[in-house]
C-alpha cells in the first residue's frame, strides 16, 4: 500500500541508519561505476571514454575500479549485459499472466519501451554506442537485435499460412523495432518513443493477424501521458 505523504520521512526521521556492512559497499561501488560509464558513454561516445573519467565520476579510486573490473571494456560489457538481462526479466516477469499472444506482443513491447523512457541514457550507451565498441560486442549487439524474435514466431499458429513465411521475418521484425529505438535515442527523442508504440505494434502483428486487426489493436492502446 502507498503511504500517505509525508510518512516515509516521519518514518525515516525515527528509524536507525542503515548498517553498511562489506558487501553494500562493493554492491554500491559496482553500481556507481556502471552508472557512470553508462553516462559518460552516452554523452561522449565509447571512444572518448577514460578509466579516468569512470573513476572521477563514480568517485571511486583507481584501486577500487580494478578491483571490479580489469579494464573500460569488462565494464561497458558488464553494463550491456546487466542492463539486456535486466530488461528481458522484466519483460517476462509481465508476460507470465498473460496467454493472449497479440496481448503478449503489446505487453512486451510497452515494457521495453517504459524502460527507455525512463532511463534514456542507459538506453543510449547500451543501443546507440555498442555497435562502436568492437568486435567484443558483435555477437551481444546481435542477440540484442534479435531480443524479440522468439516471441514474434509464436504469432505463426495465428497465420493460416505462418509456415510459408521467410525464416527470417522474426529476426528482420526485431531489428527493425530495436532500429526504432535507436533512431530515437542518437536525436535524443527517447521521450517520443511512447507516441511511436502503436507504429510497432501494428507494424508486428500485421504480419500474422492482418493488417485490419493489427491496425485495431494498435489504435486501442491508450496515449502516452
Amino acid at each position: 500500500m502507498r503511504a500517505l505523504p509525508g510518512r516515509d520521512s516521519r518514518i525515516a526521521s525515527h528509524a536507525p541508519p542503515a548498517t553498511v556492512t562489506r558487501s553494500s559497499a562493493h554492491q554500491d561501488q559496482r553500481r556507481r561505476i556502471l552508472r557512470a560509464i553508462a553516462e559518460l558513454v552516452a554523452k561522449r561516445g565509447y571512444a572518448d571514454v577514460t578509466v579516468e573519467l569512470i573513476v572521477k565520476r563514480a568517485r571511486v579510486s583507481y584501486k577500487t575500479f580494478y578491483k571490479h573490473f580489469s579494464s573500460k571494456d569488462e565494464c561497458f560489457e558488464e553494463l550491456f549485459d546487466s542492463t539486456f538481462e535486466a530488461t528481458d526479466r522484466a519483460i517476462r516477469e509481465r508476460l507470465a499472466g498473460e496467454g493472449e499472444w497479440p496481448a503478449r506482443v503489446v505487453l512486451a513491447l510497452g515494457t521495453w519501451v517504459e524502460r527507455i523512457a525512463a532511463d534514456p541514457l542507459v538506453a543510449r550507451a547500451v543501443i546507440v554506442e555498442a555497435p562502436t565498441v568492437g568486435p567484443a560486442m558483435l555477437g551481444r549487439y546481435e542477440r540484442l537485435t534479435k531480443a524479440f524474435a522468439s516471441l514474434f514466431r509464436e504469432g505463426r499458429a495465428l497465420n493460416p499460412r505462418g509456415a510459408e513465411l521467410p525464416g527470417t521475418i522474426e529476426d528482420t521484425l526485431s531489428g527493425s523495432v530495436i532500429w526504432s529505438a535507436y533512431q530515437r535515442l542518437i536525436v535524443g527523442e527517447a521521450d517520443r518513443l511512447p507516441e511511436l508504440l502503436p507504429e510497432m505494434i501494428e507494424l508486428v502483428l500485421r504480419t500474422y493477424v492482418g493488417q485490419d486487426e493489427a491496425a485495431r489493436i494498435a489504435r486501442a492502446q491508450p496515449a502516452p501521458a
